[in-house]
Order: C-alpha cells, then sequence, then structure tokens
C-alpha cells in the first residue's frame, strides 16, 4: 500500500533530515515509510475501500455474496477492473448452498459503475444468492490520490517542524504553540469526493 514514495514526499515538502533533527538520512526514510502508511491509511478509511485500494493492479475480492432483489446488483468496490467468476445458488431455502458458475453471456456486468445483471438466470432464494469473484480498483494510482498521499505527509512534516521550532507565546496565564494541528484539510477531502465508496444495496 503506497500511494506515493519518500522522494515524492521530500521534494514536495522541502523538509531535509537535519531539519527534524535526524542523524542520518536513512533514519528520516523510515520515518517517512511510516508517515507514507498512515497517509495512505487516511485515505482509505475516508474513501471507504479496504487497505491498497488504490494500488497499481487494484485488489482481488473473492466468493463476495450478494442478494438479488432487483435488476441490476450494485458490487461492493468499483470501477471493476476483471470480473473472474460469477456463480448463483440453485437451492431453495433451508437447503445448503448449491452454486452454479455463469459465464457471459448469460450476465451484463458495467465495470466503471460495478453493475452486474444476470440474464436468463434466478437463484432460487434472494438472500446472498449470487457469488461474485472479481478484482476492483485501478491500474495504476489514480492522480488525485497520489496528489492527496504526498499532501498528507507534507503536511504532517510542516506540522513536526513548526512544534519543533516554533516559539512558545505567553499571554497572562494561557501557553499556546503556534502550529497547524489538521493535516487533513477540506480541500483534500474535496478531492477525495469521487473516490468515496459507501456502502451500497443492490440497485
Amino acid at each position: 500500500m503506497v500511494y506515493c514514495t519518500k522522494t515524492d514526499a521530500k521534494d514536495n515538502s522541502k523538509v531535509t533530515y537535519t531539519d527534524l533533527g535526524y542523524a542520518t538520512d536513512v533514519l528520516y526514510d523510515t520515518f517517512l515509510d511510516s508517515l507514507i502508511a498512515l497517509a495512505c491509511s487516511i485515505v482509505d478509511n475516508y474513501c471507504c475501500v479496504p487497505s491498497g485500494f488504490f494500488d497499481a493492479g487494484g485488489l482481488a475480492f473473492s466468493n463476495q455474496l450478494y442478494d438479488y432483489r432487483y435488476r441490476w446488483i450494485s458490487l461492493k468496490y468499483y470501477p471493476v477492473l476483471t470480473l473472474t467468476k460469477v456463480e448463483y445458488n440453485t437451492q431453495g431455502y433451508g437447503l445448503a448452498a448449491s452454486w452454479s458458475e455463469i459465464v457471459s453471456p448469460d450476465y451484463i456486468v458495467k465495470m466503471d459503475e460495478g453493475l452486474l445483471m444476470l440474464v436468463n438466470k434466478s437463484p432460487a432464494v434472494e438472500e446472498n444468492s449470487v457469488r461474485v469473484s472479481y478484482t476492483a480498483g485501478y491500474s495504476a494510482v489514480p492522480s488525485p490520490i497520489k496528489h492527496v498521499a504526498i499532501q498528507l505527509c507534507c503536511n504532517a512534516l510542516h506540522v513536526i517542524l513548526q512544534r519543533k521550532i516554533s516559539p512558545i507565546v505567553r499571554q497572562d496565564d494561557l501557553t499556546l504553540k503556534v502550529l497547524s494541528g489538521d493535516i487533513f484539510s477540506r480541500e483534500l477531502r474535496t478531492v477525495l469526493g469521487s473516490y468515496v465508496r459507501r456502502n451500497v444495496v443492490s440497485a
């Protein structure tokens, strides 16, 4: 799960290892590895996707169960890169599931929207009656995702640097640090807006 690199963080933040008090660049790199992991985690959590969803090549999902109640089945994650297998349950209520594979053209899939329709096939029950294995995500890390990951790292580095160098400001009995506390700005959240994947139901 790497949406940006240490070089991206260094080049864009202009913060060096000496700025933060590290003895060597190697120690700084170790810190940046953990910072990048944190930034990627923030992106994944905000977009409601599994860890590494935006990695190049996407993520594989096996045997995900879906209800068959409506014309289109909405896959949980999209866009879909490859559809590996589609199956439906041929057994009725109260019986152990028996899965039968469906092959094209007995299904239609809208890859970008993650929508699946069965053609000439009807499961015997509604709940958890369609099983799908597929890969969803992107062939390369989307540029907006990379941008946000880089900015999160840069913002964090600048906050850390600010804490290191900012003076203590005293006003009467009140002591304040001059720094910015939120690295995940409204602007960055807006950039991620179209990548948020909320829980969906079949539609």
